[in-house]
């Protein structure tokens, strides 16, 4: 599971669909804690959808459409052979099978027709209770995906990610005179920690800040701790009691019986309950400081 949840919706009438848009994306974010920015949620009418990804009733090569957690089709679209059923059979066709929801104002009409063409694993709405259905629909491909490895597998990649931004800040920094000398800063931590191999430290001494980060300066703490540095605001020790733990956590310690703080049989990773509540605090929290921390790094680039 990917912090970002991507939606790819097919309609005619843009216009009729962008606070249903804008409330899909705020009930993403409030309720489970992933990333949808406006940019995640693509809205094409048909013309736009079959010349970015349909070639001869095939996929184009390089089609990306599988970036999409969600689709949404008006089965209706545009002139009567334009109709959403052709759509997604040709999508069908070629393998694709992220979740679907056709949406129509007859409802009847829709599920007929879709009982006549055969195209199964797809949902259905009627258009006044879309934005509603949406949101269920939503509830349902997360849990479906919401397991132990693939929450591990998204605290890692997020975790590199936000250590990724880190290391943009610290070279930035080095390259800014306030006072505080951020390499030096390094390369006695590095001593400190690498006592026992202080000739790789010296070797690298010299070399560009991009090559001690990427060669030895590599633990997410010590990144944190030298952010602390760079910016006071940064609590780094929120960050090791939350970040890390939970990071540290999945990639280490193995999974067990247990029960949550209700009471609840679920699974546990050391002291951490795997419910969804956990899973929407977690990913929350890694979007926190993914915001603090690029914050950091626009606030330096400025200078």
């Amino acid at each position: 599971m990917k912090l970002k949840y991507k939606i790819l919706w097919i309609e005619d009438e843009k216009n009729s669909i962008k606070i249903k848009a804008k409330n899909i994306r705020k009930y993403l974010e409030d309720d489970y804690g992933f990333e949808c920015l406006e940019s995640d949620i693509t809205i094409l009418d048909y013309e736009e959808f079959v010349e970015d990804y349909i070639d001869n009733n095939e996929l184009k090569p390089g089609s990306d459409i599988e970036k999409y957690d969600l689709l949404l089709v008006d089965f209706n679209l545009g002139e009567k052979e334009h109709t959403g059923d052709k759509l997604i059979q040709i999508i069908r066709d070629n393998n694709i099978y992220s979740e679907i929801l056709f949406y129509s104002s007859d409802l009847d009409s829709l599920i007929s027709k879709l009982n006549q063409h055969f195209i199964d694993g797809v949902f259905t709405s009627v258009r006044d209770e879309l934005e509603n259905k949406v949101k269920k629909l939503i509830k349902v491909t997360i849990k479906k995906v919401q397991d132990v490895n693939n929450l591990r597998g998204l605290i890692m990649a997020e975790v590199a990610e936000l250590d990724r931004i880190k290391e943009k800040i610290i070279v930035k920094a080095t390259l800014i005179t306030n006072g505080f000398d951020t390499k030096k800063y390094i390369l006695k931590t590095l001593k400190k920690s690498y006592s026992d191999n202080l000739k790789q430290v010296e070797k690298y001494k010299e070399d560009n800040i991009e090559i001690i980060l990427n060669k030895l300066y590599v633990d997410s703490d010590k990144k944190a701790r030298t952010i602390t540095k760079v910016e006071n605001n940064f609590d780094e020790k929120k960050y090791r009691s939350t970040i890390l733990k939970n990071r540290n956590m999945f990639a280490h310690v193995e999974e067990c019986d247990g029960v949550d703080e209700k009471g609840k049989a679920c699974k546990l990773i050391g002291d951490i309950p795997f419910t969804e509540a956990k899973c929407i605090e977690i990913r929350k929290e890694i979007k926190e400081y993914k915001k603090i921390l690029l914050a950091i790094k626009i606030k330096l680039d400025e200078q």
